[in-house]
């Protein structure tokens, strides 16, 4: 099946489409609106900057008039697959921007993948498609891939520049693998106008505008890369890419470029706080931080705020909903701790599925268009609303996310919600990171166990870990049975987000502490 023969592709009722549009969250923009735009107005301003180059604007507008023309003689043309495998370069924003222009349904990777990825994505879309990958990555990638052979990312602006047709908005534009543990990674489809919802909600939450100058850290070909492309061509902006992350070296370019938004997960803006904190000028461009994946710990909110005066905003959505919710500017310190934020223009929530009562399910103008196999389609939607598989509560037009549906350790019957425990761990002395997680146990059916990473030349100790969570008010029943030392960091995705079942995996071989009923007589 072609991502255009998809159900997904017609998912949205016209009712709604239409609803959107009458709102204004929806509409018929052109994309050269954007970058081409303000190439013409300001080009000069700087559009993109990676580890090893800038473009200005009117560099980017030329580059990507450049790459139509290459991608058109690979074949491209409107409706056409195309799996883009790229990292966050200069290269990658152009090859993007110039495959929405040709109207391409482009699949995107980070070029940190696998081949089993490359070949999986390729699979999926069940008909010819164009393969864009990087000349660093083409051989570890591309070892036994039939057919047409890759075309090489840095090649695309060796042609002519080309002209081209506005795309259809509400179409298949780009799709998305999730980054779960399933065996089989599910297909997002998005349209430009799924995406552009998305990107005004970023910047409603962050104020960015036309003086933003954003640092991407996550991958560019990520649910957070994609916003964050939009974001800057849609609001005039600039992006600038970090390619290989360190906390020391990235916060130079940071002050170096005057970067004002940082967008992501959590740990990253601790790591460059913390690099910020040990610099004798206490130096710090940033300005905004939107943080997900994570519910914010109160030591960052308050060093970001207290120590270097930027606003810290929650950031809730998924690569199916990007953006859904966010602290909006004015919110306060305890507002932005106590839930996930405000509903975004047009977005819906209803509190209760088939299958859990407090399960979130959201509609709007950002949610995705659904996934390319009907089989994926059946369980993730109801009635017309996304199921998110998060536990939520809503009140006054705010969520808070209260746990996942399948995020709860059963012990003797007794439900604990990973989540809950987490947040009474915020602020424990001598810890980077932290997360719970389920293990199976013959006695009680499944134990609370818990990860961390301690400060270098620090000793954390399950009882400690207890002395902690009593001092927070949480009760006994709930207290993880097994604490897990980790030597380095937490296994996360690639948005950041903590991958429980690699903890289950590895775990065995950590050092580990157990309560007196768990060890050996």
């Amino acid at each position: 099946m072609t991502v255009a023969q998809s159900p997904a592709s017609g998912r949205v009722p016209k009712d709604r489409a239409g609803l959107y549009r009458a709102q204004g969250l929806w509409d018929d923009r052109l994309l050269a609106e954007g970058i081409e735009a303000t190439a013409a107005r300001r080009p000069d301003a700087l559009a993109v900057a990676d580890n090893r180059r800038r473009l200005n604007y009117a560099e980017l507008a030329n580059s990507i008039a450049r790459c139509v023309g290459s991608i058109r003689a690979a074949g491209v043309v409107p409706g056409t697959a195309v799996v883009l495998v790229a990292g966050n370069t200069v290269e990658g924003v152009v090859a993007y921007n110039a495959l929405l222009r040709a109207g391409a349904t482009t699949v995107v990777l980070d070029r940190r993948c696998g081949a089993a990825e490359v070949r999986t994505a390729l699979e999926v879309l069940s008909g010819p498609a164009v393969l864009i990958v990087p000349s660093a990555e083409r051989s570890r990638l591309c070892p036994d891939i039939g057919g047409n052979a890759p075309v090489v990312l840095e090649s695309l602006v060796d042609s002519d520049t080309a002209e081209w047709a506005e795309p259809d908005r509400d179409a298949p534009a780009v799709v998305l693998f999730t980054s779960g543990t399933t065996d089989r990674p599910k297909a997002v489809i998005h349209s430009l106008n799924t995406l552009t919802a998305g990107a005004r909600n970023m910047a409603t939450i962050t104020g960015g505008g036309v003086e933003t100058v954003t640092f991407l850290v996550s991958p560019l070909m990520s649910i957070t890369g994609v916003m964050q492309m939009h974001l800057f061509a849609d609001q005039h902006a600039a992006l600038v890419l970090e390619d290989h992350f360190k906390a020391v070296q990235s916060l130079e370019r940071i002050n170096a470029v005057g970067a004002t938004l940082l967008g992501g997960a959590p740990v990253i803006a601790e790591r460059l706080l913390r690099a910020a904190e040990a610099r004798p000028d206490h130096l710090i461009a940033l300005r905004t931080l939107a943080l997900g994946g994570a519910m914010l710990p109160r030591p960052l909110l308050e060093m970001a705020t207290d120590v270097f005066g930027i606003d810290v905003a929650r950031v809730y959505g998924s690569s199916e909903a990007p953006c859904a919710t966010g602290s909006p500017p004015g919110d306060d310190r305890e507002r932005r701790l106590s839930d996930d934020g405000a509903l975004m223009p047009g977005t819906e929530v209803r509190v209760g599925s088939k299958n859990h009562p407090q399960e979130g399910m959201l509609r709007g103008p950002g949610v995705f268009l659904g996934y390319l196999h009907p089989e994926d389609n059946e369980l993730a939607f109801e009635d017309g609303w996304y199921r998110t598989g998060d536990l939520v509560e809503v009140e006054s037009g705010r969520l808070t996310v209260v746990g996942r549906l399948k995020e709860v350790v059963n012990r003797n019957g007794l439900k604990i919600t990973l989540s809950e425990v987490e947040s009474a761990l915020a602020g424990m002395s001598d810890v980077l990171e932290y997360a719970c997680f389920a293990l199976p146990d013959p006695q009680t059916g499944e134990r609370l166990a818990v990860a961390m990473l301690p400060e270098p030349g620090a000793e954390l100790t399950l009882d400690a870990v207890v002395a902690h969570l009593l001092a927070r008010g949480i009760a006994r029943r709930r207290f993880p049975e097994q604490l897990v030392l980790w030597d380095g960091p937490l296994p996360r995705t690639t948005s950041g987000k903590v991958i429980r079942s690699r903890l289950i995996m590895e775990a065995p071989g950590k050092p580990t502490q157990l309560v007196e009923r768990l060890r050996s007589p």
